[in-house]
Protein backbone atom coordinates (compact mmCIF):
# COMPACT_ATOMS: atom_id res chain seq x y z
CA UNK A 1 0.00 0.00 0.00
CA UNK A 2 2.61 2.36 1.15
CA UNK A 3 4.35 1.95 -3.07
CA UNK A 4 0.72 2.62 -4.29
CA UNK A 5 0.49 5.46 -2.36
CA UNK A 6 4.24 6.73 -3.58
CA UNK A 7 3.48 6.52 -7.15
CA UNK A 8 -0.51 8.04 -6.06
CA UNK A 9 1.86 11.09 -4.63
CA UNK A 10 3.64 11.31 -7.48
CA UNK A 11 1.18 10.70 -10.35
CA UNK A 12 -1.10 13.45 -8.59
CA UNK A 13 2.01 16.11 -8.27
CA UNK A 14 2.44 15.39 -12.22
CA UNK A 15 -0.81 16.02 -13.05
CA UNK A 16 -0.85 19.59 -10.52
CA UNK A 17 2.08 21.02 -12.41
CA UNK A 18 1.45 19.81 -15.83
CA UNK A 19 -2.17 21.65 -14.98
CA UNK A 20 0.18 24.76 -14.26
CA UNK A 21 1.84 25.07 -17.19
CA UNK A 22 -0.98 24.38 -19.59
CA UNK A 23 -2.54 27.54 -17.14
CA UNK A 24 -5.57 25.72 -15.82
CA UNK A 25 -6.86 27.42 -12.45
CA UNK A 26 -4.96 26.55 -9.53
CA UNK A 27 -7.31 26.08 -7.00
CA UNK A 28 -9.37 23.67 -9.34
CA UNK A 29 -6.30 21.26 -9.95
CA UNK A 30 -5.37 21.30 -6.12
CA UNK A 31 -8.29 20.30 -5.12
CA UNK A 32 -7.99 17.51 -8.36
CA UNK A 33 -4.73 16.95 -7.03
CA UNK A 34 -5.72 16.35 -3.01
CA UNK A 35 -8.25 13.88 -4.43
CA UNK A 36 -5.88 11.81 -6.42
CA UNK A 37 -3.70 11.56 -3.52
CA UNK A 38 -6.02 10.41 -0.74
CA UNK A 39 -7.68 7.73 -3.06
CA UNK A 40 -4.23 6.23 -3.99
CA UNK A 41 -3.20 6.41 -0.28
CA UNK A 42 -6.67 4.80 1.00
CA UNK A 43 -7.38 7.97 3.13
CA UNK A 44 -11.03 9.24 3.54
CA UNK A 45 -11.55 11.43 1.43
CA UNK A 46 -14.03 13.52 3.22
CA UNK A 47 -11.52 13.65 6.21
CA UNK A 48 -8.65 14.21 3.48
CA UNK A 49 -10.47 17.32 2.46
CA UNK A 50 -12.19 19.30 4.84
CA UNK A 51 -11.48 17.36 8.23
CA UNK A 52 -10.35 19.21 11.09
CA UNK A 53 -6.83 17.79 11.13
CA UNK A 54 -4.75 17.70 8.73
CA UNK A 55 -6.68 18.04 5.84
CA UNK A 56 -6.79 20.43 2.45
CA UNK A 57 -9.04 23.15 4.14
CA UNK A 58 -6.96 23.21 7.64
CA UNK A 59 -3.91 23.27 5.62
CA UNK A 60 -5.36 26.20 3.20
CA UNK A 61 -6.90 27.92 5.62
CA UNK A 62 -3.71 28.11 8.28
CA UNK A 63 -1.31 29.48 5.41
CA UNK A 64 -4.02 32.39 4.65
CA UNK A 65 -4.87 33.13 8.86
CA UNK A 66 -0.62 33.29 8.90
CA UNK A 67 0.10 34.95 6.04
CA UNK A 68 -2.88 37.38 4.85
CA UNK A 69 -1.67 40.60 6.53
CA UNK A 70 1.65 40.03 4.39
CA UNK A 71 0.15 39.80 1.24
CA UNK A 72 -2.61 42.14 1.76
CA UNK A 73 0.39 44.70 3.26
CA UNK A 74 3.11 44.32 0.49
CA UNK A 75 0.00 44.41 -2.33
CA UNK A 76 -1.42 47.79 -1.20
CA UNK A 77 2.48 49.09 -0.22
CA UNK A 78 3.12 48.58 -4.31
CA UNK A 79 -0.49 49.64 -5.14
CA UNK A 80 0.77 52.93 -3.56
CA UNK A 81 4.29 52.49 -4.82
CA UNK A 82 2.45 52.25 -8.83
CA UNK A 83 -0.32 54.41 -9.09
CA UNK A 84 1.53 57.62 -7.11
CA UNK A 85 4.86 57.47 -9.72
CA UNK A 86 7.47 56.05 -6.87
CA UNK A 87 8.34 53.32 -8.56
CA UNK A 88 8.95 55.18 -11.52
CA UNK A 89 10.93 57.76 -9.95
CA UNK A 90 13.25 55.21 -8.29
CA UNK A 91 13.45 53.47 -11.40
CA UNK A 92 13.97 56.77 -13.40
CA UNK A 93 16.68 58.32 -10.78
CA UNK A 94 18.92 54.62 -11.16
CA UNK A 95 18.39 54.24 -14.98
CA UNK A 96 19.43 58.12 -15.76
CA UNK A 97 22.82 57.50 -13.42
CA UNK A 98 23.38 54.43 -15.62
CA UNK A 99 22.43 56.01 -19.19
CA UNK A 100 23.80 54.57 -22.24
CA UNK A 101 27.23 54.39 -20.43
CA UNK A 102 27.43 50.59 -21.72
CA UNK A 103 25.21 47.99 -22.40
CA UNK A 104 26.70 45.76 -19.11
CA UNK A 105 26.03 49.18 -16.91
CA UNK A 106 22.43 49.42 -18.24
CA UNK A 107 21.91 45.84 -17.20
CA UNK A 108 23.70 45.89 -13.93
CA UNK A 109 21.03 48.98 -13.42
CA UNK A 110 18.30 47.06 -13.94
CA UNK A 111 19.41 44.94 -11.69
CA UNK A 112 19.71 47.56 -9.16
CA UNK A 113 15.83 48.49 -9.63
CA UNK A 114 14.88 45.15 -9.12
CA UNK A 115 16.80 44.26 -5.78
CA UNK A 116 15.64 47.84 -3.65
CA UNK A 117 11.81 47.77 -4.58
CA UNK A 118 11.80 43.58 -4.10
CA UNK A 119 14.07 44.16 -0.65
CA UNK A 120 11.53 46.16 0.39
CA UNK A 121 8.27 43.81 0.03
CA UNK A 122 7.61 45.29 -3.50
CA UNK A 123 5.88 43.06 -5.71
CA UNK A 124 8.05 42.30 -8.76
CA UNK A 125 5.62 42.79 -11.50
CA UNK A 126 5.08 46.46 -9.85
CA UNK A 127 8.72 47.42 -9.93
CA UNK A 128 8.76 45.64 -13.95
CA UNK A 129 6.35 47.14 -15.09
CA UNK A 130 7.33 50.44 -13.91
CA UNK A 131 10.81 49.74 -15.52
CA UNK A 132 10.25 48.57 -18.92
CA UNK A 133 9.11 51.30 -20.76
CA UNK A 134 12.15 53.06 -19.54
CA UNK A 135 14.74 50.13 -20.53
CA UNK A 136 13.42 49.70 -23.85
CA UNK A 137 15.15 53.07 -25.70
CA UNK A 138 18.11 52.07 -23.59
CA UNK A 139 18.43 48.55 -25.25
CA UNK A 140 17.87 49.86 -28.42
CA UNK A 141 20.18 52.81 -28.27
CA UNK A 142 22.73 50.51 -26.96
CA UNK A 143 21.65 47.69 -28.89
CA UNK A 144 21.19 44.81 -26.36
CA UNK A 145 19.04 41.74 -27.23
CA UNK A 146 15.74 42.54 -24.99
CA UNK A 147 16.10 38.79 -23.59
CA UNK A 148 19.07 39.96 -21.72
CA UNK A 149 16.10 42.17 -20.01
CA UNK A 150 15.26 38.61 -18.57
CA UNK A 151 19.12 38.19 -17.20
CA UNK A 152 18.99 41.35 -15.04
CA UNK A 153 15.71 41.75 -13.94
CA UNK A 154 16.35 38.02 -12.54
CA UNK A 155 19.76 39.13 -10.62
CA UNK A 156 17.23 42.12 -9.13
CA UNK A 157 14.20 40.57 -8.40
CA UNK A 158 14.66 36.37 -8.27
CA UNK A 159 17.61 36.17 -6.67
CA UNK A 160 19.27 36.78 -3.17
CA UNK A 161 16.06 39.63 -2.11
CA UNK A 162 14.14 36.23 -1.99
CA UNK A 163 15.29 35.11 0.71
CA UNK A 164 19.13 35.09 1.42
CA UNK A 165 19.02 38.92 2.46
CA UNK A 166 19.09 39.26 6.23
CA UNK A 167 15.17 41.30 7.14
CA UNK A 168 13.92 40.59 3.61
CA UNK A 169 9.62 40.71 3.93
CA UNK A 170 9.54 38.01 1.89
CA UNK A 171 6.64 35.55 2.59
CA UNK A 172 9.22 32.86 1.63
CA UNK A 173 11.26 34.11 4.70
CA UNK A 174 8.72 34.89 6.87
CA UNK A 175 7.41 31.70 7.28
CA UNK A 176 10.68 30.14 7.75
CA UNK A 177 11.72 32.64 10.15
CA UNK A 178 8.06 32.23 11.83
CA UNK A 179 8.07 28.15 11.57
CA UNK A 180 11.64 28.14 13.44
CA UNK A 181 11.12 30.63 15.99
CA UNK A 182 14.40 33.03 15.08
CA UNK A 183 13.52 36.74 14.16
CA UNK A 184 13.89 38.32 10.44
CA UNK A 185 17.85 39.04 10.90
CA UNK A 186 18.37 36.00 11.88
CA UNK A 187 21.81 34.18 10.10
CA UNK A 188 23.14 37.44 9.08
CA UNK A 189 26.58 36.02 8.37
CA UNK A 190 25.31 33.21 6.31
CA UNK A 191 22.65 35.80 4.56
CA UNK A 192 25.22 38.44 3.63
CA UNK A 193 27.81 36.14 2.52
CA UNK A 194 25.24 34.04 0.45
CA UNK A 195 23.90 37.20 -1.18
CA UNK A 196 27.35 38.60 -1.95
CA UNK A 197 28.55 34.80 -3.79
CA UNK A 198 24.78 35.51 -6.15
CA UNK A 199 25.58 38.44 -7.02
CA UNK A 200 28.63 38.17 -8.07
CA UNK A 201 28.13 35.00 -10.26
CA UNK A 202 25.25 36.19 -11.48
CA UNK A 203 27.18 38.86 -12.32
CA UNK A 204 29.28 37.16 -14.23
CA UNK A 205 26.98 35.14 -15.97
CA UNK A 206 25.06 38.63 -16.70
CA UNK A 207 28.41 39.82 -18.39
CA UNK A 208 29.04 36.27 -20.49
CA UNK A 209 25.36 36.07 -21.58
CA UNK A 210 26.18 39.44 -22.92
CA UNK A 211 29.62 38.79 -24.35
CA UNK A 212 28.33 35.53 -26.21
CA UNK A 213 25.02 37.17 -27.62
CA UNK A 214 27.17 39.91 -29.12
CA UNK A 215 29.70 37.52 -30.19
CA UNK A 216 26.66 36.14 -32.37
CA UNK A 217 25.38 38.91 -33.93
CA UNK A 218 22.28 39.43 -31.80
CA UNK A 219 20.86 42.92 -31.64
CA UNK A 220 17.64 45.00 -30.00
CA UNK A 221 14.94 43.65 -32.29
CA UNK A 222 12.11 46.48 -32.68
CA UNK A 223 8.56 45.37 -31.41
CA UNK A 224 5.12 46.40 -31.09
CA UNK A 225 5.76 47.74 -27.57
CA UNK A 226 8.39 49.75 -29.00
CA UNK A 227 5.37 51.80 -31.14
CA UNK A 228 3.41 52.28 -27.48
CA UNK A 229 3.61 55.99 -26.70
CA UNK A 230 5.65 55.87 -23.06
CA UNK A 231 4.92 59.53 -22.82
CA UNK A 232 3.47 60.52 -19.32
CA UNK A 233 3.31 64.08 -18.47
CA UNK A 234 2.00 62.41 -14.61
CA UNK A 235 3.89 64.83 -11.76
CA UNK A 236 5.49 61.70 -9.74
CA UNK A 237 7.50 62.26 -6.33
CA UNK A 238 10.94 62.86 -6.30
CA UNK A 239 13.36 60.39 -4.99
CA UNK A 240 13.75 61.00 -1.59
CA UNK A 241 9.84 60.75 -0.84
CA UNK A 242 9.61 57.92 -3.14
CA UNK A 243 12.31 55.79 -1.11
CA UNK A 244 11.61 57.18 2.35
CA UNK A 245 8.51 54.41 2.44
CA UNK A 246 10.62 51.77 1.38
CA UNK A 247 13.70 52.83 3.77
CA UNK A 248 11.18 52.74 6.69
CA UNK A 249 10.35 49.75 6.26
CA UNK A 250 13.47 47.66 6.20
CA UNK A 251 14.87 49.66 9.25
CA UNK A 252 11.90 49.30 11.18
CA UNK A 253 11.86 45.19 10.57
CA UNK A 254 15.62 45.65 11.68
CA UNK A 255 15.46 47.41 14.51
CA UNK A 256 12.31 45.59 15.67
CA UNK A 257 14.06 42.20 14.34
CA UNK A 258 17.45 43.26 16.82
CA UNK A 259 15.18 44.44 19.83
CA UNK A 260 13.60 41.37 19.82
CA UNK A 261 9.71 42.85 18.88
CA UNK A 262 7.75 40.16 18.02
CA UNK A 263 5.41 40.47 14.89
CA UNK A 264 7.68 42.76 13.58
CA UNK A 265 6.78 43.08 10.10
CA UNK A 266 3.32 43.56 10.59
CA UNK A 267 4.34 47.01 12.51
CA UNK A 268 6.29 47.82 9.52
CA UNK A 269 3.83 47.23 6.80
CA UNK A 270 1.59 49.34 8.85
CA UNK A 271 4.10 51.70 8.65
CA UNK A 272 5.37 51.77 5.44
CA UNK A 273 1.67 51.66 4.53
CA UNK A 274 0.41 54.62 6.46
CA UNK A 275 3.51 56.79 5.83
CA UNK A 276 2.71 55.84 1.70
CA UNK A 277 -1.05 57.16 2.74
CA UNK A 278 0.60 60.61 3.75
CA UNK A 279 3.47 61.28 1.63
CA UNK A 280 2.11 59.98 -2.16
CA UNK A 281 -1.58 61.48 -1.42
CA UNK A 282 -1.11 64.43 -3.76
CA UNK A 283 -0.07 62.26 -6.72
CA UNK A 284 -2.85 59.50 -6.56
CA UNK A 285 -6.79 60.41 -7.58
CA UNK A 286 -8.20 58.20 -5.07
CA UNK A 287 -6.90 56.29 -1.78
CA UNK A 288 -9.68 54.57 -1.89
CA UNK A 289 -9.17 53.49 -4.84
CA UNK A 290 -5.80 52.26 -4.30
CA UNK A 291 -6.63 50.60 -1.24
CA UNK A 292 -9.03 48.52 -2.66
CA UNK A 293 -7.25 47.66 -5.47
CA UNK A 294 -4.60 46.76 -3.28
CA UNK A 295 -6.35 44.42 -1.32
CA UNK A 296 -7.86 42.94 -4.29
CA UNK A 297 -4.55 42.24 -6.18
CA UNK A 298 -3.50 40.05 -2.60
CA UNK A 299 -6.28 37.67 -2.41
CA UNK A 300 -5.26 35.92 -5.85
CA UNK A 301 -1.81 35.30 -4.58
CA UNK A 302 -2.41 34.62 -1.23
CA UNK A 303 -5.15 32.07 -2.58
CA UNK A 304 -3.28 30.23 -4.95
CA UNK A 305 -0.27 29.95 -2.47
CA UNK A 306 -2.44 28.63 0.32
CA UNK A 307 -4.10 25.86 -2.66
CA UNK A 308 -0.97 24.53 -3.10
CA UNK A 309 -0.29 24.29 0.70
CA UNK A 310 -3.50 22.15 1.10
CA UNK A 311 -2.39 19.76 -1.24
CA UNK A 312 0.90 19.71 0.80
CA UNK A 313 -1.09 19.07 4.10
CA UNK A 314 -3.17 16.10 2.68
CA UNK A 315 0.56 14.56 1.09
CA UNK A 316 1.96 14.84 4.42
CA UNK A 317 -0.99 12.73 6.29
CA UNK A 318 -0.63 10.32 3.34
CA UNK A 319 0.99 6.91 4.28
CA UNK A 320 3.05 7.38 0.80
CA UNK A 321 4.69 10.28 1.65
CA UNK A 322 5.99 8.83 5.07
CA UNK A 323 8.50 6.65 2.36
CA UNK A 324 9.15 9.79 0.77
CA UNK A 325 10.32 12.03 4.00
CA UNK A 326 11.88 9.20 5.63
CA UNK A 327 14.24 8.51 2.74
CA UNK A 328 14.64 12.40 2.47
CA UNK A 329 15.56 12.83 6.44
CA UNK A 330 18.20 9.47 6.36
CA UNK A 331 20.06 11.03 3.05
CA UNK A 332 23.62 11.36 3.44
CA UNK A 333 24.90 14.78 3.77
CA UNK A 334 23.24 15.40 7.40
CA UNK A 335 20.30 17.71 8.17
CA UNK A 336 21.16 20.78 6.45
CA UNK A 337 21.24 19.15 3.24
CA UNK A 338 18.65 16.67 3.68
CA UNK A 339 15.97 20.02 4.72
CA UNK A 340 17.63 21.89 2.06
CA UNK A 341 16.94 18.47 -0.83
CA UNK A 342 13.32 18.52 0.92
CA UNK A 343 12.59 22.39 0.47
CA UNK A 344 13.78 22.30 -3.35
CA UNK A 345 11.94 19.16 -4.23
CA UNK A 346 8.46 20.87 -2.80
CA UNK A 347 9.31 24.03 -4.46
CA UNK A 348 10.08 22.45 -7.79
CA UNK A 349 6.77 20.39 -7.48
CA UNK A 350 4.32 22.98 -6.04
CA UNK A 351 6.30 25.78 -8.66
CA UNK A 352 5.91 28.10 -5.80
CA UNK A 353 9.02 28.53 -2.86
CA UNK A 354 6.62 30.45 -0.73
CA UNK A 355 3.87 28.41 -0.81
CA UNK A 356 6.94 24.84 -0.17
CA UNK A 357 8.15 26.31 2.89
CA UNK A 358 4.38 26.93 4.53
CA UNK A 359 4.08 23.25 3.57
CA UNK A 360 7.35 23.09 5.25
CA UNK A 361 6.61 25.03 8.24
CA UNK A 362 3.46 23.11 8.81
CA UNK A 363 4.62 19.60 8.58
CA UNK A 364 8.09 19.05 8.71
CA UNK A 365 10.03 21.05 10.98
CA UNK A 366 9.70 19.07 14.37
CA UNK A 367 11.97 16.24 13.11
CA UNK A 368 14.92 18.51 11.95
CA UNK A 369 14.74 20.96 15.00
CA UNK A 370 14.52 17.87 16.52
CA UNK A 371 18.05 17.21 15.60
CA UNK A 372 19.72 20.13 17.59
CA UNK A 373 20.84 22.08 14.60
CA UNK A 374 20.52 26.07 14.69
CA UNK A 375 16.82 27.18 14.57
CA UNK A 376 18.64 30.21 12.56
CA UNK A 377 20.69 28.54 10.09
CA UNK A 378 17.89 25.97 9.08
CA UNK A 379 15.33 28.68 8.44
CA UNK A 380 17.86 30.20 6.12
CA UNK A 381 18.71 27.15 4.23
CA UNK A 382 15.11 25.96 4.09
CA UNK A 383 13.88 29.52 2.40
CA UNK A 384 16.55 30.07 0.39
CA UNK A 385 16.39 25.98 -1.12
CA UNK A 386 12.81 26.43 -1.90
CA UNK A 387 12.76 29.35 -3.39
CA UNK A 388 15.62 27.68 -5.52
CA UNK A 389 13.31 25.09 -6.02
CA UNK A 390 10.83 27.42 -6.87
CA UNK A 391 12.08 28.81 -10.29
CA UNK A 392 11.79 25.61 -11.98
CA UNK A 393 9.91 26.44 -15.23
CA UNK A 394 6.33 24.89 -14.08
CA UNK A 395 6.39 28.04 -11.76
CA UNK A 396 3.66 30.40 -12.63
CA UNK A 397 5.49 33.24 -11.54
CA UNK A 398 8.28 32.99 -14.52
CA UNK A 399 5.18 32.42 -16.87
CA UNK A 400 3.72 35.55 -15.77
CA UNK A 401 6.92 37.54 -15.24
CA UNK A 402 8.54 36.02 -19.10
CA UNK A 403 4.64 37.20 -20.85
CA UNK A 404 4.82 40.55 -18.94
CA UNK A 405 8.72 41.11 -20.67
CA UNK A 406 7.26 40.37 -24.27
CA UNK A 407 9.83 36.51 -23.90
CA UNK A 408 9.26 33.33 -23.42
CA UNK A 409 11.06 30.08 -22.00
CA UNK A 410 12.59 29.47 -25.49
CA UNK A 411 14.32 32.17 -25.44
CA UNK A 412 14.87 33.54 -22.17
CA UNK A 413 14.37 30.79 -19.40
CA UNK A 414 18.28 30.06 -19.56
CA UNK A 415 18.90 33.43 -18.15
CA UNK A 416 16.16 32.61 -14.85
CA UNK A 417 17.87 29.01 -14.92
CA UNK A 418 21.41 30.46 -14.63
CA UNK A 419 20.69 33.13 -11.80
CA UNK A 420 18.03 31.86 -9.79
CA UNK A 421 19.01 28.04 -9.94
CA UNK A 422 22.40 28.25 -10.76
CA UNK A 423 23.94 31.44 -8.72
CA UNK A 424 21.27 30.27 -6.54
CA UNK A 425 22.80 26.93 -5.56
CA UNK A 426 26.88 27.99 -5.22
CA UNK A 427 25.13 30.21 -2.40
CA UNK A 428 23.15 27.46 -1.05
CA UNK A 429 26.23 24.61 -0.74
CA UNK A 430 28.17 28.07 0.76
CA UNK A 431 25.47 28.66 3.02
CA UNK A 432 25.04 24.93 4.44
CA UNK A 433 28.81 24.49 4.86
CA UNK A 434 29.03 27.45 6.87
CA UNK A 435 25.94 26.37 8.63
CA UNK A 436 27.81 23.01 9.55
CA UNK A 437 31.05 24.43 11.05
CA UNK A 438 28.78 27.16 13.35
CA UNK A 439 29.30 30.20 11.08
CA UNK A 440 25.87 31.80 11.15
Amino acid sequence: MEWIGVAGIVVGLVFFVIAAMKGWNVLVTSIVTAIIIAITNGMDIAAAMVGNESSYVTGLAGFVQKNIFIFLGGAILGEFMDKSGAAKSIAHAIMGKVGSKGAYLVLLGIAAVGAILTYAGISMFVAMFALIPLARPMFKECNIPWHLFCAAWTLGACSFTMAMIPGVPAVAWINAANGCGVSMTAAPIMGIVGSIIAIVVSCLYIKFALKRAQAKGEVYEVTEADAIEQQDDKKIPNLFVSLLPLIVLIAVIIGGSIVGIANIVYIAMIIAVVLSMILFASYIPSQRDVMGNGAKNALGPVLFTSAAVGVGTVAAAAVGFQVIQGAIFNMPGGTYVSAATLSAVLGGVMGSGSGAVGIIATNFLDPYLATGVDPAALAKIIATAATIGGALPNSGAMFGMLAAMGLNHGNSYKHIAAISIGAGMCALVVMILMATVGII
